[in-house]
């Protein structure tokens, strides 16, 4: 019989591995992308946008950089990379901008790189949009995305809607007011009085020349936004939710699944580390009892409960227990055993 993790890996073409932080949810992503190509031969690109960069280490490569990196195994079918968020910035702005010269005039405007670093709201959308043109590379089967802690998670898949709203936002009008209609201008002339008196009007001027540029990028936005939300919903697209049975964790996982649910995207598959090698579902009471962990006692008994949990979202999710803490696997081979 083909397990859940088989099942997984054989049918989808993209995974994003969501959880709260400390869970290894970064090997997570690493052990599902060794098991898919080294037990089902296919070509498997894992990205992580993790600040910490520990996927390298679990991979067994120097670095992670945004160009993909054949990670050493027999299948040579295996690569890994990492979001770069200002290149990713500069490729967004040169697919979007509607003419060269609206291209040119961002990438030399002198508040460019510190507002695009800045510029946390746009980071989550940026990883999806790399994410997308990775799905629909021909020499990959399967693409796995480390996404950031649960919060984070959350602002991943909402950053397509996010930024569609700040492209209407009231901040926006405002500060391109100087660009627009004498009635826009009139309006917004309190808050630029005041942002002048704070910041200075030359660097005033260059935020609102930005800010009118980037605004120039809507309507070819608006299509790819549509794009990347199609991607997210799509059937190939799979959700993994990682967590331990640490009372902490156990309840972000929980009210992951649940925010997940409400966004449409059912996980397929729930991946509990540093948990008890029993079957949660073969647990008695007595045995319940008997542990003397307090946390996992208390890990455990959510895990029963869940079914009966309104909007969980876990009720019939499987789930893999992973018995040992996976931070000393020093394989790819390793790597791929320990998810089954």
């Amino acid at each position: 019989m083909t397990s859940p993790v088989d099942q997984l890996l054989s049918t989808a073409e993209v995974i994003l591995i969501v959880g709260p932080g400390g869970v290894g949810k970064t090997t997570t992503a690493a052990a599902l992308g060794a098991r898919a190509a080294l037990h089902h031969d296919r070509r498997v690109q894992v990205i992580t946008i993790d600040p910490a960069r520990r996927l390298a280490e679990a991979l067994g490569v120097e670095e992670l950089i945004e160009e993909e990196i054949l990670v050493p195994t027999d299948s040579g079918r295996f690569w890994a990379s990492m979001v770069d968020m200002g290149r990713s910035w500069d490729r967004l702005i040169e697919r979007h901008a509607p003419n060269p010269e609206v291209r040119d005039d961002l990438l030399a405007n002198p508040l460019y790189r510190s507002l695009t670093t800045r510029f946390v709201q746009s980071h989550d959308y940026i990883a999806l949009d790399h994410l997308v043109d990775q799905a629909d590379d021909d020499r990959f089967d399967l693409i796995i995305i480390d996404t950031p802690p649960s919060v984070h998670a959350l602002d991943v898949l909402d950053a397509p809607d996010k930024m569609a709203d700040f492209f209407g936002s009231r901040l926006l009008t405002w500060l391109t007011a100087g660009y627009r209609s004498r009635i826009s201008q009139v309006a917004a002339a309190p808050f630029l009085s005041v942002a002048e008196r704070l910041l200075g009007g030359p660097f005033l001027a260059d935020i609102s020349d930005f800010f009118w540029l980037f605004s120039q990028l809507q309507p070819s936005f608006a299509k790819r936004t549509a794009i990347v939300q199609q991607r997210l919903s799509a059937p190939s697209t799979k959700y993994v939710i990682v967590q331990t049975p640490e009372p902490g964790p156990a309840a972000q996982a929980v009210e992951l699944a649940h925010e997940l649910a409400n966004r449409m995207h059912t996980p397929s598959l729930s991946v509990i580390n540093r948990a008890t090698p029993l079957a949660v579902g073969a647990i008695t009471d007595d045995e319940l009892a008997s542990i003397e962990s307090h946390g996992l006692r208390i890990a455990v008994e959510q895990l029963k409960q869940r079914g009966n949990t309104p909007g969980a979202g876990l009720a019939s999710v499987p789930a893999v227990l992973v018995p040992e803490t996976p931070t000393a696997l020093d394989s790819v081979e390793e790597l791929a055993k320990l998810l089954k």
